[in-house]
């Protein structure tokens, strides 16, 4: 059974509301048997940085980046670093895939100039309509963009508000405004740094001067002075903003416009948003939820009266057009309220959609994460809900229509963040999957953006199939492609993408994953379409299964599969077996947060099957040593946060790497531990800048790669001390690679979709001896089958000595002695294809003889 159109859809339901629909006064902590557990797809994220705590302070977030710009700067200076730089990352895409863009703008006066700010990824720039695009703030700490402005009569001064307004669950915090006076082309802070989401921009002219305003949201989880309204001379200094409205300390500003009324005047109006987002509480409506209006320039606020009448709302969104505004108000249940239009500057308002007459679901649940409209500004009739859908009215709001294919065709993807109009029939919008272009009002629609800014959580390679990656991206599934083909990659499963997985031996058979444990198999080989198939058989019905559930099939023994919900899971025969509980609940099981106190992290020896160990989202870990009878904790020591990886040491393998995340103490601190299996664990963190660190992985016995909410470091001498790989922006990086074959580390970046790195710039060079070279006097060894599996034989002369295996990437595989001349038969650890070199090393001469090997699945 082909599961795939199927599997798509849940991506809208499980992105949709990443918080409760609690109102301030009613704010609860979530259980599982909350009825939208599955509309809260990134908790867990908010709840790894966070935990122990239940929130964390923006001012930390923007000094620990800000800290690691310039621990990269000042490292790039040292001698020692010019090797880690040396080599370059090479995009291996996807591009077609794409990721939530926040906005798009078009240059003032141009047809064809266009801004799109991405939520993780940066702000980008085409100057020929869409054909090409490129980043123009590669170098900020801080690439979530939230808002856009222009100089009102300064060309090519602007303006980047920074922080992901959209404030899902776990929201990307800015670093303030940032200022560009050549085109965007370099960029200077600007002021406001600390406030965390910075959602709005406005640059305006007030009485013939131009004033620049900012609408801030703040950090979601910290009560905050700084929400609200902000103001100052366009052309002023940055620390010249003051704040002009401030709604509450849990109440920001979410949108903010400004227009001309034939009798009023300059009018300004701002909506306001109580939103609160810690690891174990989330209020979208409130109170607070309402409109705010100055009518001289900002300098006072009166609050309006609310268009809806009594209750509790939620999030606003406005626009303005001829002296008329609307406001598209989000209910409490996070669905559409309706749309009220003033057209006396916001004294009196009329409800625009008759009742009944609503589209329905136009928001999707979840209307916290859209509350968008647009008007045409050639027709104050054509009116455009932003939800899931684009939903358009052409009589002002009296009957509605799809104005885009289904979401599920992906034709379009879903969930639209923006939608600007070019004429009366053409426009662009932004959505959570890239941007398009419509010139026929929306009958057909052109992708018109080809850009690396998909947010994956993991990524692997297919050693049956050398050279292409696969990974597992937020709202786009699972997706494979490579380097060779950026716009080419294939969606392979739908949902939000998780855990992608080859199997090591039989190239007929893959693995994919979508959120809270949703595992497929699929007996299919490169090339092959997948026909995925169920692998969920055995998992108990109510199980604390996080959002990004773990799973694996032992390195020792593929055939035997491990998952993990609050209790781990085995399975026998992998993929035809069933899956049976194997351990108790090893989380500490207590709120606050119990439904995201779970098994984040598993790991499996290389050499013993009968070995695992586990990390929990609440900082314990747990291994057995007899298939999962008995398990013991080895958790004293570690930080008790979030473990984001393990892995047993490949040339040590009684040996147990952990990554850990979190907050504690106002700290970033990165945490890497080493102990032996069932020791006492040892710091390995170094001289690592401050920000959580995600996974590692060992290239060469002490030299160690690790991917964290910063970047990607290397370290040579078994974490004593880092240094950055390369020169990638400062995004975060959750899961590493290591690509034997083609000699690559594979970064999956969340906002910068999937970059590689040459292994070979990392690791010292391994001695190349060809075939024929005897590099001592000594008769020739043969070594049999080349290619080989699993079992090299050997004939030699009369000398001793140690062979010694090595994969591509020079780390050892294996070593034999031999005391005399003879023939052996050689059984070798399971390992990747790829090539191999097989060196003989004589006691008496220390001379050496080299043999190239290629290892087949």
């Amino acid at each position: 059974m082909n599961l795939r159109p199927l599997f798509p859809c849940l991506s809208i339901l499980f992105l949709a509301a990443c918080g409760s629909h609690d109102s301030a006064e009613s704010a609860k902590s979530e259980s599982p048997a909350d009825p939208f557990r599955k509309l809260k797809p990134a908790l867990a994220e908010h709840f790894k940085w966070s935990y122990p705590e239940e929130a964390f302070d923006p001012s930390e977030v923007a000094a620990a980046l800000d800290n690691v710009e310039r621990w990269r700067a000042s490292f790039a200076s040292f001698a020692s670093g010019a090797r880690m730089t040396g080599g370059e990352w090479r995009l291996e895409g996807p591009t077609n895939i794409g990721g939530r863009l926040n906005f798009l703008r078009p240059t003032p006066g141009s047809s064809s100039e266009w801004w799109a700010g991405a939520a993780g990824g940066g702000l980008w720039k085409t100057s020929d309509g869409g054909s090409n695009w490129a980043c123009v703030n590669e170098d900020m700490p801080h690439l979530a963009s939230g808002d856009l402005a222009f100089h009102p009569t300064a060309g090519g001064v602007m303006w980047l508000a920074t922080g992901d307004p959209q404030i899902s669950s776990y929201p990307r915090l800015g670093s303030g405004v940032y200022k560009s006076t050549d085109g965007g082309s370099t960029w200077t802070p600007d002021g406001l740094d600390t406030l965390g989401i910075l959602s709005r921009l406005l640059a305006v002219n007030i009485d013939g001067a131009p004033w620049l305003f900012a609408g801030a949201m703040g950090n979601p989880a910290i009560p905050s002075d700084g929400r609200g309204v902000w103001r100052r001379p366009a052309d002023a200094a940055a620390d010249d903003w003051e704040q002009v409205l401030h709604p509450s300390d849990s109440t920001g500003v979410t949108d903010l416009i400004a227009y001309e009324h034939p009798e009023v005047g300059n009018v300004l109006i701002a909506s306001a948003w109580t939103r609160v987002r810690t690891s174990t509480v989330s209020v979208v409506t409130g109170p607070g939820c309402g409109l705010h209006r100055s009518l001289d320039g900002g300098t006072t606020w009166e609050p309006l009266t609310n268009p809806w009448g009594d209750g509790h709302r939620g999030r606003i969104g406005l626009q303005a057009q001829d002296g008329t505004v609307w406001a598209l108000v989000v209910g409490e249940d996070s669905q559409l309220d309706n749309i009220y239009r003033s057209a006396d500057a916001g004294a009196t308002w009329t409800a625009v959609i008759p009742a009944g007459a609503a589209p329905e679901n136009a928001l999707g649940g979840f209307g916290w994460y859209f509350s968008k409209l647009r008007v045409n500004p050639f027709n104050a009739n054509d009116l455009t809900i932003l939800g899931v859908e684009l939903h358009n009215s052409l009589d002002g709001g009296q009957t509605w229509s799809l104005m885009n294919p289904d979401w599920w065709t992906y034709e379009v993807h879903a969930d639209k963040h923006d939608l600007v109009w070019l004429g009366a029939n053409e426009a662009i919008i932004a959505t959570d999957g890239g941007a398009y272009r419509t010139t026929d009002h929306g009958s057909t629609w052109t992708d018109i953006e080809d850009l690396p800014v998909s947010q994956f959580y993991h990524v692997t390679w297919n050693p049956h199939d050398p050279g292409q990656y696969t990974g597992g991206a937020q709202d786009n599934g699972t997706t494979t492609g490579s380097f060779e083909d950026l716009t080419g990659w294939t969606r392979d499963l739908g949902g939000d993408g998780f855990v992608a997985a080859f199997h090591p031996e039989d190239p007929s058979m893959r693995f994919a994953e979508y959120q809270f444990g949703g595992m497929r198999f699929s007996p299919t080989g490169p090339g092959e379409w997948p026909d995925w198939q169920n692998f969920t058989i055995g998992i108990a019905d109510g199980e604390r299964i996080a959002w990004d559930a773990p799973y694996m099939l032992h390195p020792a023994d593929p055939s035997k599969a491990w998952f993990g919900s609050q209790r781990v899971y085995k399975m026998q025969d992998a993929p035809w077996g069933m899956w049976q509980a194997t351990s108790e609940d090893l989380t500490h099981n207590e709120e606050p947060g119990l439904q995201w106190r779970s098994i984040s992290a598993l790991a499996g020896s290389p050499v013993n099957e009968e070995v695992v160990a586990v990390g929990t989202s609440d900082g314990r870990v747990w291994y057995t040593t007899d298939e999962g009878d008995n398990w013991s904790e080895m958790s004293a020591g570690l930080p008790g946060q979030f473990i984001t990886s393990l892995l047993f040491h490949p040339e040590h393998p009684d040996s147990l790497l952990a990554t850990v995340s979190g907050y504690r103490n106002a700290q970033y601190t990165p945490h890497i531990f080493r102990a032996a299996l069932g020791g006492e664990w040892f710091s390995a963190s170094g001289d690592l800048p401050h920000h959580p660190v995600n996974n590692i992985k060992v290239l060469r016995d002490s030299i160690w790669a690790v991917g964290t909410d910063a970047g990607a470091y290397v370290s040579m001498n078994s974490g004593a001390s880092w240094a950055p790989i390369g020169n990638l922006p400062v995004v975060p990086i959750y899961d590493l690679a290591v690509d034997t074959i083609a000699g690559r580390l594979v970064a999956g970046t969340f906002g910068r979709s999937i970059w590689s790195f040459p292994l070979d710039s990392l690791l010292p060079a391994v001695p190349d001896t060809p075939d024929d070279v005897i590099a001592f006097e000594r008769p020739d060894f043969t070594v049999y089958p080349n290619p080989f599996r699993d079992e090299l034989r050997l004939k030699t002369a009369a000398v001793s000595g140690e062979w010694v295996l090595r994969d591509a990437a020079g780390s050892e595989v294996a070593r034999r002695r031999i005391e005399a001349a003879g023939e052996i038969s050689w059984s070798i650890p399971k390992g990747p294809a790829g090539f191999y070199t097989l060196t003989l090393v004589a006691d008496d001469s220390g001379g050496r003889v080299t043999r190239k090997l290629v290892r087949v699945p």
